[in-house]
This record gives C-alpha cells, sequence and structure tokens, in this order.
C-alpha cells in the first residue's frame, strides 16, 4: 500500500462511538475543522479554547440534533486513533489533579487551563501539507462516509474549507454504491411531484428540482429502497436532511420549532406543518417506520411545532 492509499485508510479507520445506527459526528467534524485548517496553510495545533466556540457552532447545525457535541470528547479522544493527532501537553495534562477520569478522558477545565493544543502528528500534517488533492480526497472521504451529499456545500463553508468538493479520486461508489434506479423509481412512484408540497416542473421530457431524497441517510446505511424514499423538491430535501422538517408516524409533516424566517419560510415550510404527505401510487413502497424513526431519533431538530 503506497503512502497515500495508507494515510487514507489511517484516517478510514477512526474509531467513532457507535450504538447501532445512531451518529456520531463530532470526530469527523473536528477532523474536518483540522483538514481545513492544513489546506489554508495554517498553523499545525489547534488551540482547544480558540476553536471551543467554533466547535460547538459547528456541532449543533451539523451534528446530533439531540444530543450536542463537546469539543473535550473528540479533541482528546483523537489521540487513540493510530498516530494521527496528538497533545503537546498531554502529559502535563495527566499530571494534572483529577484531569484525567476513570475512563481516560479528559475535562474540560484541564484542557483549558493547560492551554492545551491538538493537530495531527508531525508526519502526518507534513504529508498533507504537502499533498492538496490528498487533504480533498480525505475530507471527501469523511464527507460521504458522515453526511447526505445536500450538507457537503455548507458544512465546507463552515469550516472555511478553500477546495471546492469535485473531482475526487475515491468516489462513494467503490465501497457503498447507489441504485441508478432509484431517482427513476420514485420519480414513477410519487408522479412527478415533491411529496410534501407538490412541486412539479419540467423542460420538454426532463423533470426540473426533483431530487430522490433517503429518509434514512445513504451515509448511514439507509437502503435505495422505495420505503426510505421520498421525492421531494430541492427546497424539501434540503430541509429533510437538515432537522427542519421530519414525518411523523402517520405520514404527517412535523416542522420544527427551530426554523424561522419571513414569509418565504411560512409558505414554502411552515404552512406545511401537519398536512398530510402525498402517498406512492404504490402503497408498498410509503415510507417505513424504521426509517422514519431513524430520522425523528437522529436528524429531526426538536421540538415540533
Amino acid at each position: 500500500m503506497n503512502d497515500r492509499a495508507d494515510l487514507r485508510q489511517r484516517f478510514r479507520s477512526i474509531k467513532t462511538w457507535k450504538s447501532g445506527d445512531q451518529r456520531a459526528p463530532h470526530k469527523p467534524l473536528l477532523l474536518l475543522m483540522a483538514l481545513a485548517e492544513v489546506q489554508r496553510g495554517g498553523d499545525r495545533y489547534l488551540t482547544f479554547e480558540s476553536i471551543r466556540d467554533r466547535f460547538k457552532a459547528l456541532s449543533a447545525e451539523f451534528g446530533h440534533p439531540n444530543r450536542p457535541g463537546r469539543l473535550d470528547y473528540p479533541f482528546w479522544r483523537l489521540l487513540n486513533d493510530g498516530g494521527l493527532w496528538e497533545i503537546p501537553e498531554r502529559e502535563q495534562i495527566a499530571t494534572f489533579g483529577k484531569g484525567i477520569n476513570k475512563s481516560g478522558d479528559v475535562s474540560q477545565k484541564a484542557l483549558l487551563e493547560n492551554r492545551a493544543r491538538g493537530g495531527f502528528s508531525e508526519s502526518v500534517y507534513q504529508q498533507l501539507h504537502a499533498d492538496g488533492d490528498l487533504v480533498n480526497d480525505i475530507v471527501g472521504q469523511i464527507l460521504d462516509g458522515q453526511f447526505p451529499t445536500s450538507l457537503h456545500a455548507a458544512i465546507l463553508d463552515a469550516v472555511g474549507m478553500p477546495w471546492v468538493m469535485t473531482g475526487r479520486a475515491r468516489q462513494e461508489a467503490e465501497r457503498n454504491p447507489r441504485s441508478a434506479n432509484f431517482r427513476p423509481t420514485m420519480i414513477r412512484l410519487y408522479e412527478h411531484r415533491c411529496a410534501m408540497c407538490g412541486f412539479e416542473c419540467r423542460l420538454g421530457g426532463a423533470d426540473l428540482g426533483l431530487e430522490a431524497a433517503h429518509i434514512k441517510w445513504h451515509a448511514a446505511h439507509g437502503p435505495d429502497s422505495p420505503d426510505n424514499g421520498l421525492l421531494l423538491c430541492s427546497i424539501h430535501h434540503l430541509a429533510l436532511d437538515r432537522g427542519a422538517v421530519g414525518i411523523s408516524e402517520d405520514r404527517r409533516i412535523l416542522v420544527s420549532q427551530h426554523l424561522y424566517g419571513g414569509s418565504g419560510s411560512d409558505q414554502w415550510i411552515v404552512d406545511l406543518t401537519n398536512q398530510p404527505l402525498r402517498m406512492p401510487i404504490d402503497q408498498t413502497a410509503a415510507p417505513a417506520s424504521e426509517f422514519i424513526a431513524w430520522h425523528q431519533e437522529e436528524v429531526f431538530r426538536r421540538p415540533q411545532r
């Protein structure tokens, strides 16, 4: 295995907390912040204090809706991932009274009082710093593995990643192929209309602004099956993936209380509160309860209106 492939594999092997299909995006979000810093030519180390508020905002926007992320966990636990990450103050913190608990985790107080810094090891940093394409590829690998495509551009903007994620050498299809029939199937089942607002638009024979959405994200191993899909306009696809809208057990539209805006948000989203989803022409393809439950727990931003 060459050095580039080895480093990609080391990032791919990073341990994240797992419990069934629950999301654990905190390490990936911190890594994206650090990789963006490398790509911008910034410092090798990020100080815990300087990025704590940025990480909190990033986690609130793209992390788990019901389990707010704390920076101290991924910042410290990345030390256990194959020598990718280091904290120069590690030994100093280890002698800091009760800085490290019985589980091996560290307190925020210890990180702050010891002015802890975290970053890639020297060899990893130098390899990344010298190979912007490799950084780009690893960022794409993390995004594909953790988030739906509809969120990628917003996440890149939020972490300040200066490269556009196009033309990546590694394609998600190599390990988790998507069905080429998924979108055509959803278009047929939902009769060329958004399942939430009924939007329908065609240019000649082509549908415009309609997308096949996964209820349980493809990145979370949601299948390309019709009962895990909806045909949505681009606005409601993004709203579903961001947790602004959800689906109730009786197939009605949930709208988050965290959503606000002017007349456009009322017209396009808020007014759909508790309205029934349009159902597919084949009732066996209706959204399955197991995927609805996953979205409610892992994505939808409670409470509902």
